[in-house]
């Protein structure tokens, strides 16, 4: 007999058959949550970015870009057009004269860079400086083809106990000599003679030299000018009654140019070698 309101004890097969029925829905949910879980991961997963393709300087790649807007032409870049300063072509060579035009064309041409002609003289410029230039070399002057005139003033001398001195006022006889010779453009000097020097060659071959280079002749003569020694103010001379001779025999014997230099006194010697060595110095580089 069992109380009121009790319900019969469930038996063994009962039992087990809600166990086995418990099982399979857990199972149904546990699936189901499963499948549920891996479709959020799956649609919460970072995409994938794909790496770009290196591109070789020789491919050129154009990304595409995608838009809803209708393209439009894109505007042509503007042309950037560069200065470029051009040289100004050089002026033609005006042409060499012939020997018998030479002078006029020298002097128009020194005259045009500004340089005094007054001193120079001669009809026969380029001939006349190439044969006084070649003497000069070999220590003689021929002064029949100085291209420049000589002092006018006389030659001074100083009588003192029995003997004969240069007067120092002589020197100054070649003051206005030097003077222009030191304010020739050394440049001018050098490019004239590098103009004219087929006209320079010419003239020597006239004179026996057609191998001659001119460079060296002119180089020869200022190293005879330049090894002129130097002396003080006062020079004793000899008077032979035909012509005053230096009465120290080391300068007597002195080539005639470097003595014709010592007539000129030695401040206007120095000044001298100065503008020569600027014009050794020129021709050489």
């Amino acid at each position: 007999m069992r109380d009121f309101g009790q319900e019969p004890a469930p038996t063994p097969s009962t039992h087990k058959g809600k166990l086995i029925i418990s099982v399979i829905v857990l199972l149904a949910i546990a699936i189901v949550v499963v499948f549920y879980l891996a479709k959020q991961q799956n649609s919460a997963k970072k995409p994938e970015i794909k790496q770009p393709t290196p591109v070789t300087q020789n491919e050129e790649t154009t990304p595409a870009v995608e838009s809803d807007e209708p393209s439009t032409p894109a505007e042509p870049i503007p042309e950037i057009s560069e200065t470029v300063e051009l040289e100004p072509e050089p002026e033609p060579e005006v042409p060499l004269p012939d020997m018998a035009n030479s002078t006029s064309a020298v002097l128009d041409e020194l005259k045009a860079a500004e340089q005094n002609v007054e001193p120079i003289s001669g009809q026969q410029l380029i001939r006349d400086t190439v044969v006084f230039v070649d003497n000069l070399r070999q220590g003689l002057v021929i002064r029949e083809k100085a291209t420049i005139a000589g002092p006018t003033a006389p030659f001074r001398v100083l009588e003192q106990n029995g003997k004969i001195y240069i007067d120092p006022r002589s020197y100054d006889r070649y003051n206005p000599m030097v003077d222009w010779f030191v304010s020739l453009d050394t440049d001018v000097l050098v490019s004239m003679f590098e103009r004219y020097k087929p006209l320079v060659k010419q003239a020597l071959g006239e004179i026996g030299y057609p191998d001659q280079n001119p460079n060296e002749m002119l180089l020869e003569a200022i190293n005879v000018l330049l090894e002129t020694p130097s002396v003080g103010t006062v020079i004793e001379l000899n008077d032979d009654s035909v012509m005053y001779r230096y009465a120290d025999p080391t300068l007597e014997a002195l080539p005639a140019a470097q003595k014709q230099m010592l007539r000129t006194g030695p401040d206007n010697i120095r000044r001298i070698k100065l503008k020569l060595e600027a014009i050794q110095e020129a021709l050489t580089q």
